[in-house]
């Protein structure tokens, strides 16, 4: 798959929208990601993959759990992520913190050389040390409670993939964790090299990130915590001698916007009311910006998140994008209606483009 370069995209000034689609319900505590999916049963993967595609979102992503959400009940990310591919032909594809202790990587290796084979290069593989213990343990996988060594593992399951990649011959692989003997890897990916994305700012993540990886993501924080995190990351890449020029920035939030607050009131109360038909109950910060007894939502949710008007999420973008971020990973949280999407790349989207 072909494309401007990170350095063409910074130079224009462009940033990359990502779509992650809803792929479980989660009407409940704090309007967490998927608010308005009640449940399971409700969620459209393909249908708003595919009006995501056809919008322009430039990735579609997938979560990847096996127990999440209301009823603990989520769709496995691979099967989904294969299914998206198969029905869309120009976004990038990828599972968000792909999670190397779900599969072995050299069977992951062989999945993802097969979606990028038959996707036409489209995939970004944004993996993952592992930071859901009772996941792990309710499916009877390997865990490890050192994150430290969970991370080497990582890094080793990077040298195994990278190598089954590399090579048109049988290989050995003897590590730490995982061994091959005489394995072949056919047929290659169809991109020369797999973005790699690493993601958080974990002290081990950070440095594997700055050694090795093409890309980092960072989950919702303030533009406080994000300008911490960059600082860490600047500090470990000059370490490593590379700079954030080598380096694709990820933002990863939720987002709710409409054109005034007055509809903006609408959608948030919507949605609190969907969480209270699931048995919870709203913040009361949020229920006096409902009834107009405050002007602003929480800074809970400001902070990090992207909410508000079309005016404020501009500027929030802007901020992002002034702190070098070039993709960001939305979580809309009305879907999964897609009219808020299209608002979005409608109305604020092309600013960016």
């Amino acid at each position: 798959m072909t494309g401007p370069s990170l350095a063409e995209r910074r130079k224009a000034g462009t940033v990359k929208m990502g779509y992650c689609v809803p792929a479980f319900a989660m009407p409940g505590p704090d309007l967490f990601r998927v608010p308005n999916v009640a449940r399971i049963e409700d969620v459209d993967v393909l249908g708003n993959a595919k009006e995501a595609e056809r919008l322009g979102f430039d990735s579609l992503w997938v979560c990847d759990h096996l127990i999440l959400g209301r009823d603990s009940a989520v769709l496995e990310g691979w099967t989904t992520l294969a299914m998206i591919a198969g029905a869309t032909s120009r976004a990038q594809l990828g599972l968000i913190h792909q999670a190397n202790l779900f599969r072995l990587p050299q069977i992951a290796a062989k999945m993802m050389a097969t979606l990028d084979h038959l996707s036409g290069g489209r995939f970004i593989h944004f993996f993952e040390a592992g930071m859901g213990r009772p996941e792990q343990v309710a499916y009877g996988l390997d865990w490890d409670d050192d994150h430290g060594k969970r991370v080497e593992r990582l890094e080793e399951a990077i040298d195994l993939i990278q190598s089954l990649y590399a090579s048109n011959q049988p290989i050995d692989f003897n590590g730490r964790f995982y061994h091959l003997e005489q394995a072949v890897l056919n047929p290659k990916p169809r991109q020369r090299h797999i973005p790699v994305w690493l993601g958080e700012a974990f002290p081990w993540v950070i440095d594997l990130t700055a050694r090795r990886a093409d890309g980092w993501n960072t989950t919702p924080v303030t533009l406080d915590e994000l300008d911490r995190r960059l600082a860490l990351l600047d500090t470990a890449l000059a370490t490593a001698g590379r700079s954030r020029a080598d380096l694709e920035i990820s933002f990863e939030t939720q987002i709710l916007i409409a054109p005034d607050t007055a509809t903006l009131r609408k959608k948030v109360e919507a949605l609190v009311e969907r969480a209270r038909q699931a048995g919870s109950e709203p913040r009361p910060e949020v229920v006096d910006f409902i009834a107009g007894r405050a002007q602003t939502l929480p800074a809970s949710m400001t902070g990090p998140w992207i909410i508000g008007t079309t005016a404020e999420a501009k500027s929030r973008i802007t901020e992002l994008k002034a702190r070098g971020v070039d993709h960001l990973m939305l979580w809309f949280m009305d879907a999964p209606d897609t009219d808020g999407m299209a608002f979005f790349i409608e109305e604020v989207a092309r600013s960016f483009r």
